[in-house]
């Protein structure tokens, strides 16, 4: 961690402040600490609140980080495909990811994230051979599956439904569709318990 980091997060362990409250307290400009405040709230250290034209920040303590994050395995072998994932969804969930089958299904049993967006061609193992190993185990044969893939044609489509997936997108994506796809599988499920 930056010094100015641990002076800023040393200020804060006081309670939520304002910006200028902070700046006046630690030893740098306010475009400087906004710069540090940033990138702690990016590596989920802060948080931030807008009141009027105030921005408030303050500490994120352990049990509210793990509490709130969900967490989404991006399984692709494709670098970009989970950057651009990551990206857009990064500040709302845990983004955890595994660059081909074999991974994918270690993460699941390691991690036990709460849905998984899994690519078809990928090396080791293909997304078909991961969801009929996931689909196979009591622990995890409930764990949502969207398939994120270029493959398009109705066969692959019915080949992921007939391994039980809950969801099926075609490349190149929207990741707010996806975001969207994501949302109302977690909501089916939390609505069945």
């Amino acid at each position: 961690m930056h010094w100015r980091e641990k002076e800023l997060q040393k200020v804060l362990k006081t309670g939520k402040m304002t910006t200028t409250e902070i700046v006046a307290r630690v030893n740098m400009s306010k475009a400087t600490a906004l710069k540090y405040l940033d990138g702690m709230k990016e590596k989920n250290l802060v948080n931030g609140e807008e009141i009027g034209t105030a921005k408030i920040w303050f500490l994120k303590n352990e049990e509210e980080i793990v509490e709130k994050k969900i967490k989404i395995l991006i399984a692709d072998d494709d670098k970009n495909v989970v950057n651009i994932i990551r990206y857009f969804m990064d500040d709302q969930y845990e983004i955890l990811e595994a660059a081909n089958g074999k991974e994918a299904l270690g993460m699941v049993f390691a991690r036990s994230p709460d849905i998984l967006v899994l690519d078809i061609m990928m090396p080791e193992m293909d997304g078909y051979m991961v969801c009929k190993e996931l689909k196979e185990h009591d622990s995890t044969k409930n764990l949502p599956i969207i398939i994120l893939s270029a493959k398009a044609s109705v066969d692959d489509k019915l080949k992921g439904i007939g391994l039980g997936i809950d969801d099926y997108m075609i490349k190149p994506f929207d990741p707010r569709e996806l975001e969207a796809r994501i949302k109302m599988r977690l909501k089916h499920i939390a609505d069945m318990d």
